[in-house]
């Protein structure tokens, strides 16, 4: 049993084992050096090397002038082979460029004499001719003797950065010449207030050198008040870390300067730099050009008051002329809409052999069509007496409550016809036995009735709410009808009885009329001696009430013409887009005879519908003004989705550019209501044979599922 080492015998046979194994790596060294050719030897050195970097490595033996060792990266950089490069050594002379050659020379003159470069720049030629920029890294080895036997090295591709470089010098160049070439000084300061770097403008400005200025602060350069004041300003700016913006006058010029602070990658202010502009021409100029603007100012406003006064006549008159536009529109639809029915109707009882009760049914559709005609008529005479203030006014006795009660009867008539959830209500605050009045009965029952068919026009559901009440303090008795319909802005209420405000140009139906009733009615009113008002909010309603003073008081049936031309379109589709339904009526009893299936529709939107799901659609008969969509547009989709389906405007817009307007919508024919009945026959039978002809062409598009 071996006794218990101390510390220090411990160390110190530590100390010769770590000797030996030192020895004995020395050992193997040479032993691998003896064995393994050079080559071999120094391709396993530097292989720890060659793994991690893309660069070319050598060994260059400098006794034998010979590279020993070249890594395989060598043909991608020079574009050589290992064994081309290092088995001719001349080949070193095509490979350096002729503009390197010196550098490159002088390197290995210095090499030979003992003295070896850290590294050395030189550009290449690569064999298939392409110009390169390479670095190469030096490491002389020495032998015991501290005799150089050997350079190792890295030769790396720097031509990106050398390029870089020469753009960056190329740019600074730019900046130097640019802001030489400014005609504004330019100077970038120290915070210690060195002037740093100037322009030629700023050097010339004190007939100085720019590397004379160089160095100097504002005090060598200004006098003591201008320099204390330039070096407030730069405290300003260092403290707030803000560009600062002066305007000073110096003897007979104005300058404009700027003064912004420069900072580190820390945020830190470590200078200041400045612009400053002569401004002194551009200040005379702006002097002169206030100096006129003054006297034009002057000359504005009073040309200003003449435009107003012609702007304001202009747009009176140009809202004039498209009111009035507007209203021949509008006034010859309506106009032609309900001759359409009655014309078409007439004929068709006197071209037709009808049974009793269809007879019956035309004539009331041609009464109530005529009624409604004479109502227009009606309205139009009015405005124009109005207008021409030639009403008169036929005072008598009547029965207010009368009035009313036949009032109310009517209007609850039209609401079972147009099946409309609305109720009617009826206030009359006097006794049946004091209701008498003394006033014009036909033109108080024309105001109300207008009031109330515009109520009844407007409104879907709810209530219609018809009454009066006396004024004891003026002693007038007001009207008043209340609806629960679509009410108005406040902007509609300031022009709602102006003439014509109702009328829209647009070919959608909303909701029709010439627009003329509450206009009539405002007239007749003001003629009775009272005037008209109106109170409503949007979606709640309207009311309109109107005062006037309150003075107390005490057939033959046509000849038959049978029908001449017989037209058989048996197997045929006609789709007629129509939202009137007596004109689609009318339409329909016109094209039954030819045994045409027929397929209805009333606005625009179905008519696209209908073309797309029923490809044995083979005409459509298309209204114009119609809800939702109108005819134009509806025809433009259904031309998109089939361009050979004929399409016939059927319509009571009747100016003259209106059928230009439909053909260029694409309708293939146009007819103006009233409707011709054989006109409208014949136009169908002539596209129903043309589309016959060239059905192959057509295009049909399907619904997709």
């Amino acid at each position: 049993m071996t006794s218990e080492l101390s510390y220090d015998e411990l160390a110190r046979r530590n100390n010769e084992l770590q000797a030996q194994v030192a020895s004995l790596r020395n050992e193997v060294e040479l032993l691998r050096k003896s064995f393994l050719p050079p080559e071999t030897y120094y391709k396993d050195r530097f292989y720890k090397i060659n793994e991690n970097v893309n660069d070319v490595v050598y060994r260059f033996n400098v006794t034998e002038r010979r590279y020993e060792y070249l890594s395989e990266q060598t043909s991608g950089l020079f574009g050589y082979t290992t064994h081309e490069i290092i088995n001719n050594n001349k080949l070193l002379r095509h490979i350096i460029h002729p503009d390197s050659m010196p550098v490159f020379f002088a390197q290995w003159r210095n090499v030979f004499r003992g003295t070896v470069p850290d590294f050395t720049e030189v550009k290449i030629i690569r064999k298939d001719g392409k110009v390169r920029w390479v670095l190469q890294k030096n490491i002389a080895i020495r032998d015991k003797n501290n005799k150089i036997i050997a350079i190792e090295g890295i030769v790396t591709d720097v031509t990106d950065r050398k390029s870089a470089q020469e753009k960056l010098i190329e740019s600074e160049a730019q900046k130097k010449a640019i802001l030489n070439n400014l005609p504004h000084l330019a100077w970038l300061k120290s915070c210690e207030g060195k002037y740093l770097s100037v322009n030629e403008s700023f050097a010339s400005r004190f007939n100085k050198t720019v590397d004379e200025l160089l160095g100097k602060t504002d005090y060598d350069i200004f006098d003591e008040l201008s320099a204390k004041r330039y070096l407030e300003e730069d405290n300003i700016v260092f403290q707030s870390k803000r560009q600062l913006y002066i305007e000073e006058r110096e003897n007979d010029k104005t300058w404009e300067k700027f003064k912004a602070p420069i900072f580190n990658e820390q945020g830190e202010v470590i200078g200041i730099t400045g612009i400053s502009l002569d401004i002194s021409r551009r200040k005379k100029n702006e002097e002169a050009i206030k100096e006129y603007s003054e006297k034009l100012a002057v000359q504005n406003v009073k040309l200003k008051l003449i435009n107003d006064e012609l702007t304001e006549a202009k747009e009176k008159a140009e809202e004039a002329d498209r009111l009035k536009s507007a209203f021949l529109a509008n006034m010859s639809h309506e106009i032609r809409t309900p001759m359409n029915a009655i014309l078409g109707f007439a004929t068709l009882l006197r071209d037709r052999k009808l049974p009793e009760s269809k007879q019956v049914e035309f004539i009331n559709l041609i009464n109530a069509n005529c009624r409604q005609l004479l109502n227009i008529i009606s309205d139009l005479i009015d405005i124009s007496k109005i207008e021409a203030n030639q009403i008169t006014i036929f005072n008598k006795n009547f029965n207010v409550n009368k009035v009313l009660g036949a009032l109310r009867q009517n209007v609850e008539n039209q609401i079972a016809s147009l099946s409309k959830p609305i109720d009617v209500y009826l206030k009359m605050p006097l006794p049946e036995a004091e209701a008498n009045i003394f006033t014009d009965k036909v033109r108080l029952e024309q105001i109300l009735s207008n009031l109330i068919s515009n109520a009844l026009k407007f409104t879907d559901k709810g209530y219609i709410e018809l009454g009066y009440k006396i004024d004891w303090d003026n002693n007038d008795i007001v009207f008043y009808v209340k609806d629960t319909g679509i009410g108005l802005t406040s902007k509609e209420q300031k022009v709602i009885f102006e003439q014509f405000r109702q009328v829209s140009t647009s070919y959608n139906k909303l909701y029709g009329g010439t627009g003329l009733g509450l206009s009539i009615s405002k007239g007749l009113i003001e003629k009775l001696g009272g005037k008209i008002w109106v109170e409503s909010e949007v979606e709640r309603g309207s009311t309109f009430y109107f005062s006037i003073p309150y003075n107390v008081g005490q057939k033959l049936q046509p000849d038959r013409i049978p029908f001449v031309t017989v037209y058989n379109w048996k197997g045929k589709t006609i789709l007629i887009a129509e939202d009137e339904k007596t004109n689609y009526y009318l339409l329909e009893n016109i094209i039954k005879p030819a045994n045409a299936d027929i397929i209805w529709v009333n606005n625009g939107y179905d008519a696209i519908s209908a073309c797309k799901d029923n490809p044995c659609i083979d005409l459509v008969l298309m209204d114009i003004k119609m809800p939702d969509m109108n005819g134009l547009e509806a025809t433009k989709q259904i031309k998109a989705i089939r361009p050979g389906l004929p399409v016939i405007a059927q319509t009571a817009y009747a100016m003259p550019n209106d059928e230009d307007n439909c053909i260029d919508a694409g309708c293939d024919d146009y007819i103006a209501k009233p409707l011709g009945i054989d006109e409208i026959l014949n136009k169908i039978n002539i596209h129903l044979n043309r589309k016959q002809t060239s059905g192959n062409n057509l295009k049909v598009v399907k619904k997709q599922l």
